[in-house]
Order: structure tokens, then sequence, then C-alpha cells
């Protein structure tokens, strides 16, 4: 009877220790996104932005689509932590198709098409959540992957 006790018990003290399930979140279907485009988005979900060190329920995204079903988004906020504060929809990070670059206009940072960091003030790369495409449809995983330090 003792074991019983203890299996249950283990059963249920490892359950509270599981990490919830991921749950994908979707951003749009796929014909919204012509091939070789760029596109903003606001999507609705809760999540802590570490860089801004504070919780958003709008996330502004950046979804760069390549010549096929290959699919980048970008967490379209700087990484300057002092413009990162001002998001929701202040410092958002826009697509300027004459430069081909991404722009933050609050402090001047700037982006190439990849995400990679081009001139301003802002410590990386772009930031991006991973997307994967699924029934026609655009989803991304609520885990932010930094964008790499420049020197």
């Amino acid at each position: 009877l003792g074991l019983i006790i203890a299996a249950i018990l283990c059963y249920i003290l490892s359950a509270a220790f599981r990490p919830a399930p991921k749950i994908p979140l979707y951003v749009g279907d796929l014909d919204e996104y012509p091939a070789d485009s760029v596109s903003k988005e606001f999507v609705n979900a809760k999540f802590f932005d570490e860089t801004a060190n504070r919780e958003i329920e709008t996330l502004p995204l950046q979804v760069v689509r390549g010549a096929g079903q290959d699919f980048t988004v970008f967490f379209a906020r700087s990484t300057n932590p002092a413009q990162a504060i001002l998001i929701p929809r202040q410092c958002i990070v826009e697509w300027e198709d004459s430069l081909a670059q991404f722009l933050e206009l609050c402090a001047g940072s700037r982006w190439t098409r990849d995400g990679k960091h081009a001139a301003g003030p802002a410590p990386r790369d772009l930031d991006q959540f991973p997307a994967h495409v699924e029934n026609g449809k655009l989803y991304i995983d609520l885990e932010l992957e930094k964008g790499a330090a420049h020197p």
C-alpha cells in the first residue's frame, strides 16, 4: 500500500513540475503573405517581454516571406531596452521598401531584411519567434529567440 501511495504522489508531483504544453499562436493564412514580401501584423497574446521588462498583450510582428514557404517572424520592437518599453504601438520597427531595411524611428536603429543590425543604438539583431506552416496557416511559438549581439 505504501508503494502505491508513493507512486501516486510521484505522479502528481511530477505533473506539477512538467512544463506547460506549447500552444502555437496563429498569425495568418499563407495567402495573406505574397512571396518575397514583408508584412506587419498585430497579434493578441499575453507575452512577457524581457527586454522591456513587462507583459504585453499585443505583439507587433514583421512577417518576412521568402520565395517559397519559408518565413521569418520578427518581434517588431527595438532590441534597445530604452525603446522596447515604448511598445506596443509607439516605437514599432517598420519595413522601409525604398531602403530595403527595417527602421525604428524613435532612436534611429536599422536592420537588414534578415534582421541583422545595420545602424543605430540597438545592441543586437532583431529578435524573432520560431515560425511554422501548418494546413495553409502561419503559426509562431511564443519562445522568443534573441538576436545576436553586434560588436
